[in-house]
């Protein structure tokens, strides 16, 4: 026959996938994406906070505290030990130090000698660009002080059961009350995060992939979708934009 047409097609398998999207992005949501393991931070269990923030040295090249520059709250880095020490680049003139004990507490000068770069100790002039990087250690067993994710190579989210309302329009242009229900749903591990400089805030998409389940009665089943009203039982509800599909047989299936 002319075109080649398809005589036979077969369904060998199915798949469903569901794609989440929310403007809302909490610690919670990312642990549960990225299959991540939480820890907040407690007495023996620090939470290390790493800053970075610019500053101007001021009369006497001393250099002041910094300020966050999102909270623009007055910093004082301190060097906790050898292993998180303050390090310290002056900008304008190129060199670094570090400094493993005391604070920048704003009253001091700051010395940089580099024994691979310099043959003197060289201070900082009024004017001079400071870039500081310090740790800030935090152990406060409060779930508003510090809490920290860990994502490794080999953990992976999880299997759970999703339930999801949601709204969707029928022909009439009324907005009924509609809920889909995923028995054993995969969160797919690859996940995109977008950090933007400027414009609109950035949402964040989940992608959910339904898995074959037993439901209560022994069926097969991978999503149920059910449209519910809203209204109560003596209101009007025109709820009853269902339709049917006619299969090749001639039967109705609502």
């Amino acid at each position: 026959m002319w075109g080649n047409p398809r005589l036979v097609q077969w369904d060998y398998g199915k798949e469903i996938n569901i794609t989440l999207e929310d403007a809302l992005l909490s610690l919670e949501s990312l642990r549960f994406m990225l299959g991540g393991a939480i820890k907040q931070a407690e007495t023996n269990k620090p939470v290390y906070i790493r800053h970075s923030e610019e500053v101007t040295a001021i009369e006497g090249g001393k250099v002041p505290k910094p300020k966050h520059h999102l909270t623009k709250k007055e910093l004082t880095p301190v060097a906790l030990d050898e292993d998180h020490p303050i390090r310290v680049i002056n900008l304008t003139k190129g060199v670094r130090t570090q400094i493993t004990s005391g604070t920048i507490d704003g009253t001091k000068a700051i010395s940089f000698h580099n024994d691979a770069m310099l043959d003197a100790d060289v201070t900082s002039a009024k004017g001079d660009r400071i870039r500081i990087f310090w740790y800030e250690k935090v152990e406060q067993a409060n779930k508003d002080a510090a809490v920290e994710i860990t994502i490794s190579p080999s953990t992976f989210p999880g299997t759970y059961r999703v339930i999801g309302d949601t709204f969707m329009r029928n022909t009439k242009g009324k907005d009924e009350a509609f809920q889909f229900i995923i028995n054993k749903a995969k969160v797919v591990s690859e996940v995109t995060i977008t950090l933007e400089a400027e414009g609109d805030p950035s949402t964040f998409e989940m992608t959910l992939n339904a898995l074959r389940d037993t439901n209560e009665d022994g069926e097969q089943e991978m999503m149920k979708l059910v449209r519910y009203s809203t209204e109560d039982a003596d209101g009007e509800d025109e709820g009853d934009d269902i339709g049917s599909l006619v299969t090749s047989g001639g039967s109705d299936n609502p």
